[in-house]
C-alpha cells in the first residue's frame, strides 16, 4: 500500500474515533497536509476545539520527544477568540463580512 494511502486511511479511522467516540460535531481534514495539523475537531456543545496531528507510526516512550517533534502543534495550543466570516462578493467584489454571534 503507498504511504499515503495507508496515512489517508490512519486519518479516516481517526476522524471517525473523534465523531463516534468522543461526540465531535464536525471534523475538516487537511488533505496532503503540511502545516501543524491533518485534522481539526469542532465540539461546540464542550466549546472545544482540537487540532490533531496523525501519525501512523507508534509513538516514542518519552512524551517530551513527541512535544519536541510536534513543536509547531503544541505551540497552537491556549484559548482564542473565535470570529465567524463569510467571504462573498459585496457590489461585485470579494469581501469578508462579519458574521455576528447572537
Amino acid at each position: 500500500m503507498r504511504p499515503y494511502r495507508y496515512g489517508y486511511l490512519v486519518e479516516h479511522e481517526c476522524r471517525r474515533r473523534l465523531k463516534e467516540k468522543y461526540g465531535a460535531k464536525y471534523v475538516i481534514r487537511s488533505s496532503r497536509s503540511l502545516g501543524p495539523a491533518d485534522l481539526i475537531a469542532i465540539f461546540p456543545d464542550r466549546r472545544e476545539i482540537w487540532l490533531v496531528q496523525v501519525k501512523k507510526e507508534e509513538a516514542p516512550k518519552n512524551p517530551e520527544t513527541l512535544r519536541r517533534r510536534l513543536k509547531d502543534l503544541v505551540e497552537l495550543g491556549g484559548e482564542y477568540r473565535v470570529i465567524p466570516y463569510a467571504f462573498m462578493k459585496v457590489k461585485g467584489r470579494y469581501a469578508f463580512i462579519k458574521l455576528e454571534v447572537d
